[in-house]
């Protein structure tokens, strides 16, 4: 479920289902007998593992000893669970925000929120100080309109890219960017890569204050960018487990979660979801299923999805097209609602249509929606069918209080008993055809999309 931020969230939108046609004959499994295994799975196990992942502020920051610990922790637990572990590493450029800021010295004295892009540079020492000028969008033509030169542009966010944006200004001359919010809020954003001048986010309300101030005259600000990249690497944590030998052809379920963290305890985000992972590795580890089983603890999420792109783009076609569907869980220890998720608004996806279907018959609160703001959207661009959980809503959302303290045990038992009997109905059932499926109109979860983790580009 990308640094520290505070959001709020933005109510579902309506769905309508159109069409329903079943990718394969159902299997009659009686989920009330106590040996199965969603009856096993034990909130106080997924607790303490979080408790152990989250034992610290910036536990675990992609690139850190603190991921590299935590993926140890991940492979050893799986590997004494009895899979077959490996760690597939990528280098990634690790970003860092040790206290950017904003300080309008004219007309009047005052220090703005704010906060760097990811992969914005640094200012040098002091930082950069001039009189700012509006560039609208940023557009290249917006700026062919203005004179920026040794000065700071002041952009409003939409249409175009941040990088995009703060590459024109530094282009016509600019010495530093600001953009800010067109909705309520700071953003929380990445370039993707390097720009050539610093960039800093401001908050709809404060950038349009400095366009009040503009219409009055000459505005002079400081802004200092005090930021660090680093070349490094993460890794993914990948168990797998055999079908049994009388299965024919057998297909691939992947079960994924993040592992890494934003610089706090990330206690929800997203050890509650590498945790409840490893409990449904434990309860499914002795089952005999006719599909393979594979267990993807991603590093790098929060980086820009760095892990699971990673993952994705080292499969071969083959494998992909044997990947029969993936479920993610992202943030599933906060909230009253559990959100069932594709990536987009009308994807096709059998196992979320399962996943609906085993909720609606357990009274589980739950809600249809879409979001492209964790790890399953590169598993559906590739074609492959998703689930995504995710519980909202969660007020300390990439904040220092993202800790054990708020984790709720039966959003734990909840999320942990569907994703087992998720997984293990889908495994017993026979070859999925993955074009089939409900056709939805989702609910577009715009509470993701309101966190604005460091895929936001724009």
């Amino acid at each position: 479920m990308i640094l520290s931020r505070k959001r709020t969230w933005i109510a579902l939108l309506a769905s309508t289902t159109l069409l329903f046609t079943t990718a394969f004959a159902p299997v009659d499994i009686d989920f009330s007998k106590n040996k199965k295994p969603f009856k096993k799975i034990k909130a106080e196990r997924i607790y303490k593992d979080i408790a152990h992942l989250a034992n610290k502020d910036d536990a675990r920051v992609a690139g850190t000893e603190g991921e590299k610990e935590a993926a140890e922790f991940v492979a050893k637990r799986l590997r004494r669970l009895g899979y077959e572990v490996e760690m597939q590493q990528f280098p990634f450029t690790s970003f860092a925000d040790h206290g950017s800021s904003i300080a309008l010295t004219s007309p009047e004295s005052k220090n703005l929120e704010s906060k760097a892009f990811t992969y914005s540079p640094a200012t040098p020492e002091g930082g950069l100080s001039g009189s700012i000028v509006y560039a609208e969008l940023g557009s290249a033509e917006d700026f062919s309109r203005i004179d920026v030169e040794g000065k700071i542009a002041l952009i409003k966010r939409g249409s175009y890219s941040f990088y995009d944006k703060v590459q024109n200004a530094a282009n016509a001359g600019a010495i530093g960017a600001i953009i800010f919010n067109h909705s309520e809020g700071l953003i929380s954003g990445t370039l993707g890569s390097q720009t050539d001048i610093p960039a800093l986010a401001l908050s709809d309300v404060d950038g349009n204050d400095l366009l009040g101030l503009l219409e009055s005259g000459e505005v002079q600000l400081t802004l200092n960018a005090n930021t660090e990249t680093i070349e490094t690497y993460s890794q993914n944590v990948i168990a797998n487990k055999k079908a049994h030998k009388k299965a024919k052809d057998p297909q691939t379920l992947i079960v994924g979660a993040h592992y890494d963290g934003v610089d706090t305890p990330a206690a929800n985000d997203n050890a509650s979801g590498t945790a409840t992972l490893l409990e449904v590795a434990r309860v499914l580890a002795k089952k005999k299923l006719d599909h393979n089983l594979r267990f993807v603890a991603f590093g790098a999420e929060e980086a820009g999805l760095i892990g699971a792109y990673e993952y994705v783009d080292a499969l071969d076609d083959a494998e992909k097209e044997n990947i029969s569907g993936m479920l993610n869980m992202d943030m599933v220890g906060v909230g009253d609602t559990l959100n069932l998720m594709t990536g987009e608004e009308d994807a096709i996806s059998w196992i979320a249509d399962d996943a609906a279907e085993l909720a609606e018959k357990d009274g589980i609160t739950f809600e249809r929606g879409s979001s492209t703001r964790s790890d399953h959207y590169a598993f559906e661009q590739a074609g492959i069918p998703v689930v995504f959980f995710h519980y909202s809503e969660d007020p300390y959302y990439h904040t220092d209080e993202d800790t054990i303290d708020k984790i709720q045990k039966e959003d734990l038992k909840t999320a942990g008993t569907l994703a087992a009997k998720l997984i293990y109905k889908s495994a017993k059932e026979g070859k999925k055809d993955k074009k089939k499926g409900k056709k939805v109109h989702s609910k577009l979860y715009k509470g993701l999309e309101q966190r604005e983790k460091h895929t936001v580009t724009k």
